[in-house]
């Protein structure tokens, strides 16, 4: 979000954060950003949940004069970016950047946070007493866990999102989702931009010493997070099946998580626990140079809704092996990277056939290159102003025909004067 509001301020526009605070001592310096006292773990681990929002943040707000109200969570934050836009009439734009409904299942725990959720969302965005029943219908318990947790994600974020002016999602796969939920409010695929992450060749050798790659080694990437949602049990069966056929493959997994050590005793257990390795979170400026080193970059997970990590790949021009073809605009089955089922078998033999045939990968991997090179930080910057114009003029004078396309911008063109937004 921090690349997008610097382009938007470049196009004229002034944006105000609202957001938790990242710990109790924290102390935010920007005029522009608000923090909100905020919980890490209480649904997530790795997940600063607010538990209210103070009075000043309102007294804030109302100093800002806003124009529209952009929320990306249906946390705390994001519920009272909803309210006051609803309290004072304001445009209301929302991004579902995470497929809830699949998470849920992973994280049961989560139960308690999404019926308080359905609970409140009703209050929240004004309602009638209709769906107030409905909403607080989820209360009541399902047959299982994991469907009563589904059955409370599907109808508290329809009826969050059917009150708001415009809802982003990050790929058609998502939006293909929320139409199955009867969601009314008007819907737009925009996936977010990803710019190239530098690196060097002095970096990619310091990256190879710190985790004893030879120059030889095929590196098999993964980044993420390191959780049962993305799927990496797959991948590391997949392995098994990569590394008797490729004898140099070696397999890397970058990114926090697994707390309860399952993924790691389970390469342990395997008879190529030696050429697995985890290497715990990494900041993102250092990612380059292990995206550089990849021969192949593996993703497992059915349940990401865009995936940022493959376009960081991509733009290292390294190919891909996906086992949800839906998730990236980057991805072209053929021309990108190969599309595998989820079956350890046949993930494990299109990341084979990658490594055994170099100059389809290289042929590949510039593919990829050139489709990441086309969802630029700045271009997607461009798109969400776009949209949010229209948003403001369909706001204001709803009974307008749908607008025509709006024509490419050239990459110097900015906007004059801008209009003031909220990003919770």
């Amino acid at each position: 979000m921090e690349d997008a509001r610097r382009e938007l301020e470049a196009r004229g526009h002034e944006v105000y954060i609202f957001a938790p605070s990242p710990n109790r001592r924290y102390r935010e310096t920007s005029p522009r950003i608000t923090r909100f006292p905020a919980v890490k773990g209480l649904f997530f681990d790795d997940y600063r949940c607010s538990l209210f929002y103070p009075p000043r943040a309102r007294r804030q707000a109302d100093k800002l004069d806003l124009d529209l109200i952009h929320f990306h969570t249906p946390g705390q934050v994001g519920m009272f970016g909803a309210y006051y836009a609803r309290r004072n009439g304001i445009p209301l734009v929302t991004t579902y950047h995470t497929d809830l409904y699949e998470y849920v299942t992973h994280y049961p725990s989560v139960l308690p946070g999404v019926v308080a959720l359905s609970i409140l969302a009703p209050f929240v965005t004004g309602v009638g007493d209709g769906q107030r029943r409905t909403s607080l219908s989820c209360v009541r318990p399902g047959r299982t866990v994991d469907r009563w947790n589904q059955r409370v994600v599907e109808r508290c974020m329809t009826l969050l999102h059917n009150h708001c002016d415009l809802v982003i999602t990050p790929s058609v796969k998502m939006e293909t989702q929320l139409r199955g939920w009867r969601t009314t409010s008007r819907i737009a695929t925009l996936p977010s931009g990803v710019d190239e992450i530098p690196t060097t060749e002095a970096a990619v050798r310091a990256a190879r010493r710190e985790f004893g790659i030879a120059e030889d080694e095929q590196v098999v990437l993964y980044v993420g997070r390191i959780g049962s949602e993305k799927n990496l049990g797959l991948l590391i069966d997949a392995f098994g099946h990569v590394a008797p056929r490729c004898p140099r493959a070696r397999l890397l997994l970058i990114g926090p998580g697994d707390e309860d050590g399952r993924f790691r005793a389970q390469a342990a257990a395997g008879p190529y626990a030696g050429r697995i390795t985890f290497t715990g979170r990494m900041p993102r400026e250092s990612l380059g140079a292990f995206y550089a080193l990849a021969e192949v970059f593996a993703f497992p997970s059915m349940c990401d809704t865009q995936a940022l990590v493959v376009n960081e790949a991509a733009w290292a021009a390294t190919p891909l092996v996906l086992a949800d073809r839906n998730i990236s605009q980057i991805f072209q089955d053929g021309v990108s990277g190969l599309s595998a089922s989820a079956t350890a078998a046949d993930f494990g033999d299109k990341i084979s056939l990658l490594l055994e045939q170099p100059r389809l990968a290289a042929e590949m991997g510039r593919a990829a290159r050139e489709l990441a090179a086309q969802l630029t930080v700045r271009s997607q910057a461009a798109k969400l102003a776009r949209l949010y114009e229209e948003t403001l003029i369909r706001h204001h004078a709803p009974s307008l025909p749908p607008l025509p396309r709006m024509p490419e911008l050239d990459e110097g063109e900015r906007a004059g004067e801008g209009a003031g937004m909220a990003v919770a």
